[in-house]
């Protein structure tokens, strides 16, 4: 409130009568508080009906939990399917800044949810994400039905693959969404790296938001949310790099295309003391969560789950 108007609203009361003055600190005093506004939360129902018991799945690297639409669609309408996004996509919302922290609050959010016990997956770097939330929730004592990892590795990615000198490069981070978006809904977008990095920030960001109609991010495309997406994309990069994974005692169940690799756990087997247990799925990274695949992973997964 301003001085002038904290002088006018003065100059008000000294003018009332006792009674009215009166009346008027009674008035004030009845007035109920302003309610809390409601804290965030990356719990997303993305199809919470159905007699199963409810399956938790972690976001990307980018943090939205649209790209597991298709996934929960496949699984059936008896499956309960929750996403769990990333804070700071919302508007006023902070991104959080280590996984652990990360796994924190989604466990505070899915043991309100749910008594468990927890059927969990995390897809790329949400593979690490719910890793640690699944080691977090027994290390309370919970019962951890399923960890499945879905494509992810419990420690930074290959040298080279992301570099720190591309944090602060937005094309280089556009490409990398646009690249998801085409391999996951199929469809083209007409970018490249040279046409959006050759671009002054605001021609680029008209230019990318402007490749997202007819696509399903299409209808929430506006400069806004596209900078808090960049922000929360490399926050969580950051926080993956950062992350050092402890043991888990549990069991780990890992989904995975089948290309050949030095190390078929991607890293887990060194994490638990029970052998990774591997399902390879048909298609490559982005692949396994897209038509036709995805039912492929779906069968899996429904399985995996059962019906306790």
């Amino acid at each position: 409130m301003t001085e002038d108007r904290r002088d006018q609203l003065a100059r008000i009361r000294a003018g009332l009568t006792p009674e009215q003055q009166a009346l008027l600190e009674q008035r004030l005093r009845a007035r109920p508080p302003r309610p809390e506004p409601p804290a965030p939360s990356s719990l997303v129902p993305i199809q919470p009906a159905g007699p199963r018991p409810p399956f938790f799945c972690v976001h990307p690297a980018g943090g939205d939990v649209l790209c597991f639409q298709l996934l929960s669609h496949q699984m059936g309408a008896d499956q309960p399917f929750y996403g769990l996004q990333s804070r700071g996509l919302g508007a006023g919302e902070e991104p959080v800044e280590t996984l652990e922290e990360m796994a924190a609050a989604y466990r505070a959010e899915i043991v309100q949810a749910s008594p468990g016990p927890y059927h969990l997956g995390g897809w790329s770097l949400g593979g690490a994400v719910v890793y640690e939330l699944a080691r977090q929730l027994m290390a309370e004592g919970k019962e951890v039905a399923l960890l499945a990892i879905l494509d992810g590795t419990p420690g930074p990615w290959p040298p080279g693959s992301v570099r720190e000198e591309d944090e602060e490069d937005d094309a280089y981070w556009l490409m990398e969404i646009a690249d998801y978006v085409e391999r996951l809904w199929g469809v083209g977008l007409g970018l490249s790296y040279e046409l959006l990095a050759g671009l002054d920030p605001e021609a680029r960001t008209a230019r990318f938001l402007a490749s997202l109609k007819g696509t399903p991010f299409g209808a929430a495309a506006s400069p806004e949310p596209l900078r808090r997406l960049l922000r929360v994309f490399k926050t969580n990069v950051r926080a993956f790099r950062r992350y050092r994974p402890q043991p888990y005692p549990g069991r780990i169940t890992l989904f995975r295309p089948g290309e050949a690799v030095s190390d078929p756990t991607l890293g887990w087997g060194a994490l638990s003391p029970h052998p990774v247990e591997i399902e390879t799925l048909p298609g490559d990274h982005v692949g396994i969560l897209a038509e036709p695949h995805v039912r492929t992973l779906a069968g899996r997964l429904r399985t995996h789950i059962g019906d306790t």
